[in-house]
């Protein structure tokens, strides 16, 4: 069970001159079902019990990458509202997975409570497990695993997150994780006084980390000080120091797919995407005779919607009417592409109507939307739930118009482009028959539809 490989259920041999298919080992099969089993297991227990780290968004169910980063744009822009500097460390685990010591992770899941029973389950999985390295079929001798995790298993990415579970007790301020992703932030008002903190608290990560056998890069380690441009005149660098070596400071970091600039604009975000879908929607061009209308709308929506669609909940209500304009004009093209229309062709609400598509800023609006529904329903992280609050809570007696609508926050310059400021206004011009939607999907035909007539 251990040591046997996941295969296709049907895999076909890796010489050219054979053309013989073999099935896979039962044995396989029956395993990853006991993984399943166990998995679901493990995983209700832990939300019983709420033992997961709030921050920690990787592989847990109603959490991704976009609930991480919008959670991390509202915390700047709340703080940048409050005449505040946030200084931002991005840490760099090296292997992470596959350095996790299985005596230390055994220990782990005994201080959470697990059973004698299931720990010796848990210990009888991760143990005697060997490895080989298959090139063009020829297999290397096996070797013992002993540390890590088994990738590519349904188990190995939980027992990770269970691994670093504890890593937020030894640090004092916000620390965002998804899965191995780290980053610190701390805010304040005095740069000095953030690269100090930041300085300790990346000190105790590091023994924490030494103490669990794992290891941090510091070299690729890098900090980032977010401010209003105003105030980053007067300083927009940071020098963090640990171990005596100085962290380097950028005034652009990647995190998650996302490259953020000192003053969360969202221009380097948009200028990233711009370039990248117009790239691709030329490739696109010069393939178009090979394609048919159904797989040029997938094509188009796999290779460049993704890019406009990824957290823009977060960043795209930033941008400025110059940025927002060309996100307009490169969906023109989409569309022109997709109807096969002459380069000056006008786009209005019949050629949206037959490409399929929503003006940008209205599918903004709908993943907003999403987002907004699911919180409101208790579906979404609880650390989305934290600045939405219901009108009803303000009075002894729910009305009609106050049963789903939330109290909208009072903001500033930076606070008006964030989630929970704009996904609230969006909300609450909802028909409240949509906002009481019995289901997910029954809400998102109703919202595309309203979207719809609001085109023009």
């Amino acid at each position: 069970m251990k040591n046997a490989r996941v295969v296709p259920l049907f895999k076909k041999n890796s010489r050219a001159d054979v053309g013989n298919y073999r099935p896979v080992s039962i044995l396989s099969t029956i395993s990853k079902i006991f993984e399943r089993l166990v998995y679901e297991q493990v995983e209700e227990y832990l939300i019983r019990h709420d033992i997961l780290y709030e921050l920690q968004s990787g592989f847990r169910a109603a959490h991704s990458t976009d609930t991480c980063l919008i959670h991390l744009f509202d915390y700047v822009r709340q703080n940048l509202d409050q005449g505040n500097y946030v200084g931002m460390l991005l840490l760099d685990l090296q292997k992470a997975f596959d350095t996790v010591n299985h005596d230390i992770l055994t220990s782990k899941l005994q201080c959470m409570g697990f059973s004698n029973l299931a720990l010796k389950w848990f210990s009888s999985y991760l143990t005697d497990r060997t490895q080989v390295c298959d090139v063009e079929g020829t297999l290397s001798e096996p070797q013992s695993i002993v540390c890590g995790v088994p990738q590519g298993s349904i188990l190995g990415p939980l027992l990770f997150l269970l691994y670093i579970n504890d890593m937020s007790a030894v640090v004092h301020f916000k620390l965002l994780l998804y899965a191995d992703d780290s980053a610190l932030l701390v805010p304040g008002c005095n740069v000095s006084d953030i690269e100090n903190t930041l300085g300790a608290e990346l000190e105790s990560v590091n023994q924490w980390l030494i103490v669990n056998k794992l290891s941090m890069h510091l070299g690729k380690t890098e900090s980032i000080l977010f401010g209003t441009k105003r105030k980053l005149v007067k300083s927009n660098v940071l020098k963090v120091m640990c171990n005596g070596s100085e962290i380097v400071s950028r005034s652009n970091v990647t995190y998650l797919g996302l490259t953020l600039d000192q003053s969360l604009t969202g221009e380097s975000i948009a200028a990233k995407i711009l370039d990248k879908c117009a790239c691709k929607l030329k490739f696109l061009y010069r393939k178009t005779r090979f394609l048919d209308c159904t797989v040029k709308k997938l094509l188009a929506m796999t290779l460049i919607q993704c890019h406009i669609d990824f957290a823009c909940s977060a960043w795209f209500s930033g941008l400025t009417v110059k940025l927002k304009n060309k996100f307009k004009v490169l969906q023109n093209n989409v569309i022109r592409y997709l109807l096969n229309a002459p380069p000056r062709t006008h786009i209005g609400r019949e050629e949206f109507n037959k490409a399929g598509l929503l003006p940008v800023h209205l599918r903004v609006e709908q993943l907003k939307l999403n987002h907004m529904f699911n919180i409101v329903n208790g579906k979404a992280p609880n650390y989305l739930n934290a600045n939405i609050n219901m009108v009803h809570t303000q009075h002894k007696h729910n009305t009609r118009a106050s049963i789903r609508s939330c109290i909208v926050p009072k903001v500033k310059n930076a606070g008006k482009h964030s989630f929970f400021y704009t996904g609230i206004m969006v909300w609450n011009g909802l028909p409240t028959a949509t906002q009481l939607a019995s289901s997910s999907g029954i809400f998102k035909r109703q919202v595309k539809q309203i979207l719809w007539n609001k085109i023009f």
